[in-house]
């Protein structure tokens, strides 16, 4: 037993042994391929790759779900009732194609309304156009023909009356030449009257008074006629019979019945018989009438006259100027009425051609009248429901029988769902040996042959965005009658961490990888950058849309994505796979072989970093090889990392290693 016991314990220790020489064996030829001596001779045989030119392309990547990129709500233009709906839901349609009729008849004869409106509206517009209808141009011109021939009449009448107007003002010239004597047109004189009494001055018989002796008797008068009259002078006379007696006489004249003046007294003798007596009288008012009367006294009485009365002339000159006046105010009323004629003249031959104005006002009604048809044939169109676009059937609100509202069709783009995290990775497709990565995923897939290598979601020094938000899908609109998706055109719509959204932008290209088909890669394009973030977990994210560039069949909508866009290219460029660079603190090397299979540790600069492959900007030049570690170790003087996999290689994903 001892023996057996002893003999395992002998094993132990020489396993233990073999153990730690393994491992001293193993670390030194880490540190050697590290911190060797740059003219040491490789005692290994060890992977190398060849400088190339290509181009190095930096990603940044999140997930999403593919949505349908256009949805259209289809509804009718017009209202009315459903005659006919030739879709259900799951049906494929396409563009154009009939999916329901509502009854036409209201549109129709709203149509026919309109129709007939602007038939009316360009009949009169044409008719004016030519100066109005057959029957309105015979009675303007006859409207016309009389205007014209009052014109005529009332432009004679003022020839007329300024004849007279003139001579009427030669007149007065001619008067005031004369001193204005009396008009011969004015001054009458009226009644004469023989008045006898016995001293009541009535009529009829002489009037004694005062009689001294039966022999003589009062005079007998008569109350003659006023002649010879003038503007201030008359002649009064009379007959006065003295009956025997000596007789005197005398006219009492005035303006009203108590006279008021009288001549002097006269001799009109003593005879028997009428002796005629006058007297001239001055100092009367022009154009004024008077009372007169003739009296006579003898010693047997008094007697008077019946009353008479005259009217002294008017002067000539004021008998002109009235007469000037008149005309004046004929003439001014003859040129007022030949205005207003010319303008009743001027409205008839307007009349015969209609006014711009009017033309104008008919033209806007025809306008007018062409909307009201459009938008009636647009509404009897409206009456067919029609697919705006091709797509599937997803959603049928009504039914034959129900009553729609005209809303329109409207189509919208789908907002689609995003997932989360979103990183940085990179992808090259240079010198056959181009790969590309979805950052997060940690495998590559090849795109264009070569080898594809592989490397972890934080290559090249981008870190993950970290925490996931998530968004909804846009579906049919709750107000359509009938949705449509069309699902032959595909988007994602994915939240990107802030720092990877800034570099994005509208027209990047972009690949999409399905997790469903892992062998399918698409092809897309950025086509929105949403300007508003969304904070989940007090992580910053912006929506960015990538339309699929002719996915295939195999493609549905609503499957989870890996979107990588392309936001850096370097292009014909120095590179090496990135897990050939290693990086200690701020120094990047690699390990350049010789022809003769020596290993020499060389100080690089790095251009743009990424997953698979970093650009060399200087210290290689093409086609020399360099040593592709596979392991990596730890120094005491700082962290190394081999393979570009590693936080700290290539000193992040936009920039060169260290100068």
């Amino acid at each position: 037993m001892p023996s057996i016991a002893h003999e395992r314990s002998r094993k132990k220790l020489i396993g233990y042994a073999a153990l730690i020489i393994a491992v001293v064996v193993v670390a030194t030829l880490g540190l050697t391929s590290i911190y060797g001596s740059s003219s040491s001779a490789s005692t290994g045989v060890a992977r190398t790759v060849t400088v190339t030119r290509g181009t190095v392309q930096s990603s940044v990547s999140a997930s999403g779900n593919t949505s349908a990129v256009s949805t259209a709500d289809e509804n009718f233009a017009t209202s009315g009732t459903l005659t006919a709906v030739n879709v259900s839901v799951g049906d494929t349609v396409t563009a154009g194609e009939v999916l329901a009729t509502i009854d036409p008849a209201q549109a129709e004869a709203n149509l026919q309304s309109a129709e007939a409106s602007l038939a009316s509206a360009q009949t009169t517009l044409a008719h004016d156009q030519a100066g109005g209808t057959p029957a309105q141009q015979a009675q303007n011109q006859a409207s016309l023909v009389s205007a014209q021939q009052q014109l005529t009449t009332d432009q004679h009448q003022l020839t007329v009356d300024q004849t007279s107007l003139q001579t009427a003002q030669s007149a007065l010239a001619s008067d005031q030449a004369l001193g204005c004597p009396a008009s011969t047109s004015t001054g009458a004189s009226s009644g004469s009257s023989t008045s006898t009494s016995g001293g009541s001055g009535g009529v009829g018989g002489a009037v004694q008074s005062n009689a001294t002796s039966s022999a003589t008797s009062a005079p007998s008068v008569t109350t003659g006629s006023a002649g010879s009259t003038g503007t201030t002078t008359v002649t009064l006379s009379g007959t006065v019979n003295p009956n025997g007696g000596s007789t005197t006489y005398y006219f009492s004249y005035g303006t009203t019945t108590s006279l008021g003046s009288s001549t002097a007294s006269a001799d009109a003798g003593s005879g028997t018989s009428p002796v005629s007596v006058s007297t001239v009288v001055t100092g009367l008012n022009p154009n004024t009438s008077y009372l007169f009367q003739l009296v006579a006294t003898n010693s047997a009485g008094t007697s008077t006259g019946i009353s008479a009365s005259f009217t002294t002339s008017q002067s000539s000159c004021v008998t002109d100027q009235n007469n000037i006046t008149t005309y004046q105010q004929a003439v001014a009323k003859d040129q007022s009425t030949i205005t207003a004629q010319q303008l009743t003249v001027q409205s008839a031959q307007a009349n015969l051609q209609v006014t711009s104005a009017t033309i104008a006002q008919d033209e806007a009604n025809v306008s007018q009248d062409q909307v009201t048809v459009t938008a009636d044939k647009k509404a009897l169109a409206g009456t067919t429901l029609t697919a705006l676009i091709s797509g599937t059937v997803t959603a049928v609100s009504n039914s034959v029988g129900d009553t729609v509202t005209g809303s329109g069709s409207t189509t919208n783009a789908s907002t689609g769902s995003s997932s989360a995290s979103s990183t940085t990775g990179t992808s090259s497709g240079s010198s056959g040996s181009s790969g590309s990565s979805a950052g997060g995923t940690g495998s590559g897939a090849s795109s264009s042959g070569g080898s594809a290598s592989s490397g972890s979601a934080s290559s090249g020094g981008s870190s993950s965005s970290g925490s996931s938000s998530s968004g909804s899908s846009s579906s049919s609109s709750s107000s359509s009658f009938i949705t449509i998706q069309g699902l032959d055109n595909l988007e994602v719509v994915a939240n990107f961490a802030e720092s990877d959204a800034s570099k994005i932008a509208v027209g990047q290209p972009a690949t999409v990888t399905l997790s469903a088909l892992s062998d399918t890669e698409v092809s897309g394009v950025v086509t929105a950058v949403s300007p508003t973030s969304s904070v989940v977990s007090n992580v910053v994210t912006y929506p960015v849309t990538v339309v699929l560039t002719n996915p295939p069949a195999t493609v549905k909508e609503g499957m989870t994505s890996q979107v990588a866009v392309i936001v850096q290219t370097a292009t014909n460029v120095l590179e090496l796979p990135s897990a050939a660079i290693t990086t200690t603190g701020s120094v990047s090397t690699v390990k350049v072989v010789d022809a003769n299979g020596t290993q020499k540790t060389t100080p690089v600069t790095l251009g743009l970093v990424g997953t698979s492959y970093t650009e060399i900007a200087s210290g290689l030049t093409e086609g020399q090889k360099v040593v592709e570690p596979t392991a990596s170790v730890s120094a005491s003087s700082g962290t190394s990392t081999s393979g570009g996999g590693f936080p700290g290689g290539g000193g992040g994903g936009f920039g060169g290693g260290a100068p």
